[in-house]
Formats: C-alpha cells, structure tokens, sequence
C-alpha cells in the first residue's frame, strides 16, 4: 500500500476532487508538477459529442411557441436537455486525470452565473454556454473568456441585454424603449472590478449604452452561440466609462470596453481574491491577493500565468483544512472514491444535487453560489451530507478493510480518534460511511 504525503493530498483534495484508488503513488511523486503538468497539456478530453449547441436549440426547439401543449412539451424538452449536458459534465469529473482543470472550468461557470431559476431555456442552455464561452479560454485570456461570455446569449438573455435598447437610438426613437442596466452592471460588480472597484452609477449607464444593440440570433451559426449585434438599437455617440472616452462606433465600442475593463488593476485583485478564496481561504491574505495580481497585470490576463502563481503561494500549501467541499465536490470525489454503484443512475445524482440545495446552473442569484464554508455547514446540510454518505456506503460493492482504505485516502490529516472509529466499524459499509462523512474527507 502507498500513503500518500501532505503535499499530494492538498494536491488531489484543494485543487482536484479528490484521490482515486491507483492514481496516489504517482502523484505523490511531485504533486505541484502534476498540478502544472494539467495547466500546461491543455483540455485533453472534449464535451459535447451529441449535445445540442446554442443556436441549434434555439432554433429547435424556440421558447416563443405561445400554445399551452407545445409550452408543457418543451418544458420536458429543456429538462431532458439539461439532463444529458449535467450527467456529460459529471462524467467528465469523475473520471478525467484532469481534475485541477475541472475545477477550474466550474470556478469560472460559478464566476460566471446563469441560472435557470430564471427560465426553463435558460437551464436547458447552460451546459451549451459552458461548452461555447468558458471551457475554450479557461487556460486562455481573461479578456477572452469575458467578451465570450457577455456576448453569449444564455447571459445576454440571463441579464436582460436582449431588451436593452439606446434611447436615441433608431429603435428607441421608433418603439419608445430604453436602457436595461442588469448586464451592464453585472458586468462591474461581478464580472470585473467587484464591488469597491470604483464605479459609480453613472459607468454603469455609460456601459449599459456601450452594449446596447448586443443580442442574437439562432441563425448565426458558430462557436459564439449565435451572438448579433443591432445596430438599430445602439445608442449612437461617445460615451465615458471609469473617465475614458469611448468613440469607437458600434459593437467595437463594447468591445474596445470590455478589453479595458478586463485588464483594470480592480479585476485583477477581484479576481485573484475570488481564486484564492475558492481554493485555499475563506480569508485571503493581502500579501497572496497581491502576488496574484500583479501576475495578472503584466501577463494581461494570461490565466495559466496566474494560476501557476496560486499554485506558487505560500498559503496553498498549508495543511489546515479550511475550506469543505460543496456538495457538487463532495458527490464527485465520493464516487471518483468508490466507483459509480450500480443501483445509482444519473437521475438519482440529479436528485441529491437538489437534496443538497446544490443544482448546477440554478443560483438564486448572478453572484452564483457562495464560496464561503460557512454557508455549507448548517447543521440541516450537514446531516444530509452524513446521510448522502451512508446511502451511497451501503450502495457500494466495498472489498478493501475500510481502515486501510481511510489510511491511504485520509492518512496525511486523519485524527487518530476518526481512524480508531472506522476501524471498529461493524461492517465494512459502516467503515466507508464513517470515512466518507468524516471531517477529514468533507474538507479541503
């Protein structure tokens, strides 16, 4: 049997989904080049074969029919839609060798919230959205990645851009519609600069006009979703942003915005904070938030230059385990763990991610759901954890002792007390359940 060291299980555990049973010896040889190694190869497995693109579900399947059977049809349409993209995606995390990525692709969905709280399309969308706008610049540019999403429809449908209109413009002077500022402020408080950052309401005017005429359409057919751009509903003429003048015409004004916005001294600290508040602390530390900026600043952007520095902290590799799993996490390493049993089908994961108040792509809000550990560990989610656990523990085929299991997966930060426990387990299903609920796995 090989235990791994502390530096693997921080490896694997705050920076993956955890261990699986095979995969500690090599790790544990050098857990930060395994860490980089997945940075630097890329995405090697795609997601998509057989999903339904955004303009091809718009144009399949359009959310306008009015009649009240076609409205209930596609209603089983969308479920079925986010089914087959929700159980793509977990297959993904449970079994690629690149779980840092993973992570990494779920941060920036998180960052980026839709939530089809708001509509049944746009939970049928999602998996689309994340195909389309986050995983090809994940290991890319920031600036990428944000003209790619504010540009894709889930979002411009999810904040209203859509309605969006310039007062003077052609279509405001026709139709007597005007501004909708959700995208645009959005955009400063959550995307970019972050609250504090150093807008005022009248950037986020000034933005809300730079994007207006920002829409789409099912027929334009590409990587972007079917993103269009009006022009009949722009609002025409130059306007100022964070004290720049924006004179471009048209979508390049939007664009020429968001590029500079990106790349803002408030972005990069928002962002880094973000990062290290999802992976290592509640609490990061100024010193850490800083070295990540900079990084940011004079790379542009360049997130695998920023990542390799969050790998590089100090505080990365401490052993306390701040931060617990959310449940999406906790479900991912369990089975990563065990193996899918075979009494379990994907309909009954769909089931516990809604148990566990945890749906993806279903936020109540666009602030996406909370990183911070607190808001994970009341006690009624904490029992349901437990009782997650035990179900999926007696569900699962167990041929190992549970205490070796629990000294190979847990052995570097597990308490004698939790050890002693699982090994006077009455039954190996008991042993696994204690494992799996343990403080010591739950955490990261």
């Amino acid at each position: 049997m090989v235990y791994m060291s502390i530096d693997a299980f921080i490896a694997l555990n705050r920076f993956g989904f955890g261990p699986r049973v095979g995969e500690i010896a090599k790790i544990s040889r050098n857990p930060k080049i395994w860490l980089y190694n997945q940075i630097e190869t890329g995405q090697k497995t795609p997601i998509g074969h057989g999903l339904l693109s955004t303009s091809d579900l718009y144009k399949e399947y359009s959310p306008r029919k009015k009649n009240k059977k076609q409205r209930k049809k596609l209603r089983t349409i969308y479920k079925d839609v986010y089914q087959k993209e929700m159980e793509a995606r977990f297959n993904l995390a449970l079994n690629t060798d690149q779980p840092f990525i993973e992570r990494l692709v779920q941060f920036w969905s998180n960052h980026f919230t839709i939530s089809g709280k708001k509509s049944p399309v746009l939970m049928a969308v999602a998996g689309a959205y994340e195909r389309e706008a986050i995983r090809p610049h994940v290991l890319g540019n920031f600036s990428d990645m944000l003209l790619a999403v504010e540009r894709h429809p889930a979002m411009l449908v999810y904040l209203d851009n859509i309605h969006s209109v310039g007062e003077k413009s052609y279509v405001g002077r026709k139709k007597n519609k005007g501004l909708n500022e959700n995208l645009a402020r959005e955009i400063l408080e959550l995307h970019t600069l972050g609250v504090g950052g150093g807008y005022t309401q009248s950037d986020v005017i000034s933005l809300a006009k730079i994007i207006t005429g920002w829409s789409f359409s099912p027929h334009i057919i590409g990587g972007g979703g079917g993103f269009k751009y009006n022009h009949f509903a722009h609002e025409p003429g130059n306007h100022f942003l964070l004290g720049k003048r924006y004179s471009k015409i048209g979508e390049a004004q939007g664009v020429e915005a968001l590029k500079d916005l990106a790349i803002h001294l408030s972005t990069a600290k928002f962002i880094s904070t973000k990062l290290i508040r999802h992976f290592i602390t509640d609490t990061p530390d100024m010193d850490s938030v800083n070295r990540l900026a900079k990084v940011f600043i004079n790379s542009s952007g360049n997130l695998k230059l920023v990542y390799k520095e969050l790998i590089n902290l100090g505080i990365s590799w401490q052993q306390s385990q701040e931060k617990i799993k959310t449940p999406y996490e906790m479900i991912v390493s369990s089975i990563r763990l065990t193996g899918m049993p075979p009494k379990i089908d994907f309909e009954k994961i769909i089931q516990s991610l809604a148990l566990l108040d945890h749906m993806p792509f279903n936020a109540i809000s666009p602030a996406g759901w909370s990183d911070k550990t607190s808001d994970w560990v009341s006690p009624n989610s904490l029992m349901n954890r437990v009782e997650w656990c035990n179900t999926l523990a007696f569900l699962t085929k167990i041929d190992r002792d549970p205490y070796d299991l629990a000294k190979e997966i847990i052995g570097p930060v597990a308490s004698n007390e939790v050890l002693t426990w699982i090994s006077r387990a009455p039954t190996k299903k008991d042993g696994l359940a204690l494992l799996l609920s343990s403080s010591e796995f739950q955490r990261r």
